[in-house]
């Protein structure tokens, strides 16, 4: 299937995207097809729909790499390279390191001139257009995906969350109602991360509260869906998915009052 700007143009603002929206954007570009242009696209589709002067478009920029190597898993390290790994490991750097596991639109977009980043070693946020600094000026680091975050902001400010080609299963966003119900499980077998580099030493240090697995995201579908929260389109075989961050976090929220395990189990 070839696909072409025009394409993502009519999809997106199908999907329900506006000028002057905030858009939390996750995406698979293998999900659309043989896309002319590539990433670039995409982004420029995006662009052309909410407006730079009037929307801002955010991205997810994670660097798993930069967490202790001793709780890799995926793979593991061997024993006796952990020590040179933590030793030799760059500190984050706002514009050299790279996105890892968000794919190559994610990728792209840091090379768009203008585009901010938030400083959290772990989980930082890209973001262009009117309100990116907005976004991007402060991440709590004990509280990544918490309300002093670029989705707690996005939240607070009505925005929406887009997934091309993927779900709500990859919704950073949903973590903000597991902070705002503050389940017991956030402060569980939390990371460590590279902190700084002091004294020619990296310092690692430990998140407070972190979100788990995301999988059972998929609990939420059914009510979101029968509250009318949420749209769903397909494209190219794939699903398309748009929803508004502030209703489907109450929404959600009220579930977790209910039932705290709700998320994870």
């Amino acid at each position: 299937m070839i696909t072409t700007k025009e394409d993502l143009l009519k999809l997106f603002r199908k999907l329900g995207l506006n000028i002057a929206d905030d858009v939390m954007v996750h995406s698979s570009m293998r999900s659309l097809g043989y896309v002319v242009n590539g990433a670039v696209d995409v982004i420029d589709a995006l662009i052309m729909v909410v407006g730079l002067d009037e929307g801002t478009i955010l991205m997810p920029a994670h660097t798993g790499q930069l967490s202790d190597p001793s709780g890799w898993s995926s793979p593991p390290l061997e024993k006796e390279s952990i020590a040179i790994v933590k030793e030799k490991m760059n500190p984050f750097d706002l514009k050299l390191t790279p996105v890892r596991g968000r794919g190559v639109i994610a990728q792209s977009f840091l090379s768009y001139a203008g585009v901010k980043r938030s400083d959290h070693p772990l989980n930082s946020v890209s973001a262009l257009g009117k309100r990116a600094s907005f976004y991007t000026s402060s991440h709590s680091f004990d509280e990544p995906e918490g309300l002093d975050s670029p989705i707690g902001r996005l939240y607070e400010n009505n925005g929406k969350v887009l997934g091309i080609g993927v779900g709500v299963t990859r919704f950073t966003a949903i973590h903000l109602a597991e902070y705002i119900a503050d389940v017991d499980y956030l402060k569980v077998d939390n990371p460590s991360v590279l902190f700084k580099r002091e004294n020619q030493k990296n310092i690692f240090k430990r998140i407070k509260k972190y979100p788990g697995e995301s999988d059972r995201f998929t609990n939420i579908l059914p009510t979101l869906r029968k509250q009318q929260l949420i749209t769903e389109l397909e494209f190219n075989g794939h699903v398309m998915t748009c929803l508004s961050i502030k209703p489907a976090i109450e929404c959600i929220v009220k579930m977790l009052d209910q039932n705290p395990l709700f998320l994870i189990n």
